[in-house]
This record gives structure tokens, C-alpha cells and sequence, in this order.
């Protein structure tokens, strides 16, 4: 189902060519994109700041929003500082431009976002994979190539199969020198004490890491970041042109990720909720035989084969006013699969519903078309 044409969201519903279905997709993890206080904070924004900087932050894109949120992501996940970028794919891009002097090789997790490698080639470092989640394969590598100058690059959970990064065992076996890059994109606001991430998650604090992120994701918003030490930090902003020569995040969605910050500072219920909600779905899953990722994480795919029963069942789940992703991203467990997100707002009785109506696809069941009276 490509290229959805989608009129509206809420947390967890889709319009679609006029009918409102139940929505299992994306990764607004914890439903701030919709949050009261993070709209109300957008719109305040928006008044005071206008659309856009219009320039880059170090001419005159810079504003005090942008220095604050820097500080207060860097708190909230335990790191020492901070740069924000357009978003996070270019994250990657300015992490590996600041990486690029003192490091010559880039061993990358097989089923890593794209972006890792592709940042890394444009840096000109080696790119060399590893088997996916393979800890041991990727510290023989680092250990052969320590002398060149070793980056291990891997997601912390990976966006398309919920898989989790050994990222202990990465860091333990790292040579001197070297450095463990976490694209925690889909470890925010998901892992961690009331959602700070990945390293919250395992306990692990130190300086070889450097973690990069999207504001896109957990916290609803839009833009990217890089968090490490402040002397790596300041390297990516003094070696990164993608980071010099682009317009920043708008002010407004600035305010928006501050925002969601400070609820989730406030309080852990939505990441509460989503953890209730991510066991009430394995639930179902467990029920229909269909397989599990790691718990804790709210991405469930999964394949059937052959590929016509995955066209009938996403056509089943749609006729009974259920949206779940039938796609062919890369990463994932098949060339297509479903790709099943839950987050903290979707309630009981969507998360019934859905086990409903996959209990009626998976069967063959025909399921009444409702489409004429949603």
C-alpha cells in the first residue's frame, strides 16, 4: 500500500478517501505528535518566530529555542551535549563528517537504517558490514582494522523487524580509539526510564559513544540531533557542511520537541501506557502464532507466506476498518511484510479490534466490507 493518500491523522486513526480506520502504522510512539501541549506550544511559536529562520544557524537561523533544545535533549538522555539537525538522516551525515578525521572505517550492522552507510561512504570512510545483530563478527572486524581508526555504526532498535542492538557487548569489544555510533531514532521515547533512550536502557555511559536521533519519531515532531561529548560535538559542527549550510528545524517544531520533552520530564504515563499497549498486542500475536521481537518494543512484523495471502489479508484487514501497514521497506523480515506499530494512546478496544479482524485475515474468514457506513 504505497503512497497512502491519507487526508487526516489523529493518534491512532487515518482518514482515507473519506473513511476513518483504525491506524497500526508509523511511529508516533507515544502520540505527542497529537498531545495538547505540544500543538498549543507549536501554535505559540508559530505567532512569535514565523515558519522558518529562512538561514542557516551560524549566519542568522540561530534562535534561543534552538540552544535550550539542546540542552534539555542532551539532559534528558545523559549526554554531554548536543547539535540539532534538519532531521535524522542528515544527523547521520553530519555525525560521520565530524567522525571522518580520525576515523577510516565504518563496520555497520547488515540491517542498519541506510542512512548509516550511506553517511559514512560520504565521509569517504570503508564501509564494511556485519551480520545483523552479530556483536562478535563486528568486534573481530573493529579488532582487525583498529589501526585505521574504527567506527561500529548500528541502530538501537531497528525500525523495520523491532529488533534491539547488543549494544554492551558492541561497547565492550570496541578497540581503543574507536567509537560506537547509536542511531537511536527508534530507542527514544521507547526504551529507558520515561523514554530516554537506548543508554538509559542498558546503563551505559561513556565517551566512545556518539548517539544520533530524530525528533520525528517518539517525541512527534520534526528535526535531528547528534549527542556525544562536547569535543565531538564540536567537531560535527566544525566539519559538517550539512550542518553549516542548511536552514534548521523551524522554530515552531522546536517548541513542539521542547514540549513533548517536558511532559515526558513531568511524568513516565505514556511511557507507561505504551508499555501496557505493546504487551496487550503481543498478546494477540501470541494467540494467532505469529511471531514476537523483543519485548518492550512497539514494532511487531510480520511475513505469510505466499505473498497473494498477504494481499487478501491486508484487503480483509482494510474491509474491517483496520490500517496495518503492508509494506516493502528494507530491513524487515521479508521483502514484504506487515509491519504492526502500537503506541501509548491506541485504547483496549482498538487493540481488540485489531486482534479481531487479523484473527478473520489470517483465516480467509471473509470480513463484511463497512465502508459504506464508516
Amino acid at each position: 500500500m504505497p503512497h497512502l493518500p491519507i487526508e487526516s491523522f489523529t493518534a491512532t486513526t487515518a482518514l482515507v478517501e473519506g473513511r476513518e480506520l483504525a491506524f497500526f502504522g508509523g511511529c508516533n510512539y507515544l502520540g505527542l505528535a497529537h498531545h495538547p501541549a505540544v500543538r498549543a506550544a507549536v501554535a505559540a511559536s508559530l505567532a512569535t518566530t514565523g515558519l522558518t529562520t529562512t538561514a542557516s544557524r551560524e549566519t542568522t537561523g540561530n534562535t534561543v529555542g534552538h540552544d535550550a533544545l539542546e540542552r534539555e535533549l542532551a539532559a534528558f538522555c545523559g549526554l554531554g551535549a548536543c547539535t540539532l539537525l534538519c532531521e535524522g538522516y542528515t544527523a547521520n551525515i553530519a555525525l560521520m563528517a565530524g567522525l571522518a578525521p580520525t576515523h577510516g572505517v565504518a563496520l555497520v550492522d547488515a540491517k542498519a537504517h541506510r542512512s548509516l552507510a550511506h553517511a559514512a561512504k560520504a565521509a569517504g570512510l570503508l564501509v564494511l558490514y556485519y551480520d545483523h545483530l552479530d556483536a562478535r563478527q563486528a568486534i573481530g572486524l573493529a579488532r582487525e582494522h583498529a589501526a585505521e581508526g574504527v567506527a561500529i555504526l548500528t541502530d538501537s532498535v531497528f525500525a523495520a523487524n523491532g529488533g534491539v542492538a547488543p549494544l554492551p557487548e558492541l561497547l565492550a569489544g570496541l578497540p581503543g580509539g574507536g567509537t560506537l555510533v547509536v542511531d537511536d531514532c527508534h530507542g527514544l521515547c521507547v526504551l529507558g526510564r520515561s523514554g530516554r533512550g537506548a543508554l538509559d536502557h542498558f546503563g551505559l555511559r561513556d565517551e566512545r559513544i556518539v548517539v544520533t536521533t530524530t525528533l520525528a519519531k517518539g517525541l512527534g515532531c520534526y528535526g535531528g540531533a547528534v549527542m556525544g561529548t562536547p569535543e565531538r560535538i564540536a567537531d560535527v559542527r566544525r566539519h559538517a557542511n550539512i550542518y553549516l549550510g542548511t536552514t534548521p528545524t523551524p522554530p515552531p517544531l522546536v517548541a513542539g520537541a521542547r514540549a513533548a520533552l517536558c511532559v515526558l520530564a513531568e511524568s513516565d504515563a505514556l511511557v507507561v501506557r505504551l508499555r501496557a499497549n505493546i504487551d496487550r498486542v503481543r498478546g494477540v500475536l501470541v494467540g494467532l502464532s505469529l511471531p514476537l521481537p523483543p519485548p518492550g518494543v512497539p514494532i511487531l512484523p510480520f511475513v505469510l507466506s505466499p505473498v497473494e495471502r498477504m494481499e487478501r489479508a491486508s484487503q480483509s484487514l482494510w474491509n474491517d476498518g483496520v490500517l496495518v501497514p503492508l509494506i516493502d521497506y528494507p530491513g524487515g523480515p521479508g521483502l514484504r511484510y506487515f509491519r504492526i506499530c502500537v503506541n501509548a494512546e491506541h485504547t483496549p478496544g482498538q487493540i481488540d479490534a485489531l486482534g479481531a479482524a487479523l484473527r478473520r485475515a489470517l483465516s480467509g474468514e471473509p470480513a463484511e466490507a463497512r465502508a459504506a457506513t464508516a
